[in-house]
């Protein structure tokens, strides 16, 4: 028997006088532990969070219940209902949501609010029916070498689009850097060693809602570089291949040329270039090379997939990434071309029972 067990015999009896404490609903505690995560994690994190809670929690009935009254088969049947009605859900879209549900009741146990019961919460994922979520069926292709090599000809040469040239080159060197798009926003003139040949990644640019103490939502989404990166691992220095050299060198050119005084390579002479333009651009890219659209974080990917072929081994890539864990890089970044059918040939050509 559980010490909660032992504790509702002797309320129940008598036996034991528990101190007054207030009674509080789910929401009210989710509110109180936003405000206490908002001051531990990133804004994009909170951000996320808040998405999550207001596509399936905001509006139930089981937000408005006092915690005292919440038991595992009243998660076990929201989150089914969750999973049978809304249909579509994902397993990492799944664990977004029951992380919700864990974290609010193990924070108001642990503080002792609103009477919150101590939940069995493998209980609560075994009675679930997780078999029903939608598998991934994305499957992620690395661009394709004939297609990278036409965009860095038509943007480095031809410059097939001129109004964008200083975007344009810093996604063209992206497939040599491997960066986050983030990071290559926020990317600096003072960031690049020539002599070393080098760059250092050190600061990204980020996305999020400001918030008042409340944790509400306190105007616009706010774009803004900080000096600091995903991640401790992020930190790090990039080598420059002679390709990646010579694009710097013509964008250092065209910024010359046009008098920029910016200190960010993703300049275009008014503002930083961001995130989201970076992305509007590679799209109209796409379109103008005439080539399958592949977003920016694509990239990344196929800069490492391009030097697992090449015969890098896989820790060196993760650090090349940023990744603190090789299973990352491994499961998410190391890719497959849709065009792979010579390179499979090749090596079952190779295998002893040939």
């Amino acid at each position: 028997m559980t010490p909660d067990e032992w504790l509702r015999i002797g309320v129940s009896s008598g036996a034991v006088k528990m101190p007054e404490t207030e009674e509080k609903t789910f929401e009210e505690l989710y509110k109180l532990w936003f405000k206490m995560k908002m001051n531990v994690i990133r804004a994009q994190s909170c951000d996320r969070i808040e998405v999550t809670y207001n596509r399936y929690y905001a509006g139930s009935p089981l937000v408005m219940q006092h915690v005292s009254v919440l038991d595992e088969n009243a998660f076990i049947r929201f989150l089914t209902e969750i999973i049978a009605g809304r249909g579509n859900i994902t397993a990492k879209e799944f664990a977004r949501i029951f992380q919700i549900a864990n974290n609010v009741m193990s924070y108001a146990r642990c503080l002792n609010l609103g009477v919150a019961r101590l939940l069995d919460w493998e209980m609560v994922r075994r009675y679930v029916p997780e078999g029903k979520l939608v598998p991934e069926l994305h499957q992620d292709f690395a661009v394709p070498k004939a297609d990278v090599e036409k965009l860095l000809e038509l943007v480095i040469v031809q410059d097939i689009y001129p109004a964008k040239r200083s975007a344009c080159l810093c996604l063209a060197l992206n497939f040599f850097l491997g960066l986050r798009v983030g990071e290559l926003a926020s990317l600096t003139w003072k960031d690049v060693d020539w002599k070393r040949k080098a760059v250092r990644i050190c600061k990204t640019e980020t996305k999020a809602y400001r918030r008042d103490e409340n944790g509400d939502r306190a105007g616009a989404m706010v774009y803004q570089v900080v000096e600091e990166t995903k991640t401790v691992f992020s930190v790090r220095e990039v080598p420059l291949l002679p390709e990646a050299v010579y694009i710097l060198e013509q964008l250092r050119l065209h910024h010359d040329r046009c008098g920029y005084q910016g200190r960010c390579l993703a300049y275009d002479g008014k503002s930083t270039i961001l995130v989201r333009s970076l992305d509007r651009t590679l799209r109209k890219l796409c379109q103008y090379c005439n080539i399958r659209y592949f977003n920016t974080h694509m990239i990344r990917k196929t800069f490492a997939t391009m030097l697992h072929a090449s015969g890098m081994p896989t820790r060196y890539i993760s650090d090349l990434l940023g990744h603190s864990d090789m299973v990352t890089t491994e499961k998410n970044y190391i890719l497959t071309y849709r065009d792979n059918y010579d390179t499979l040939l090749s090596c079952m050509k190779c295998c002893p029972a040939n």
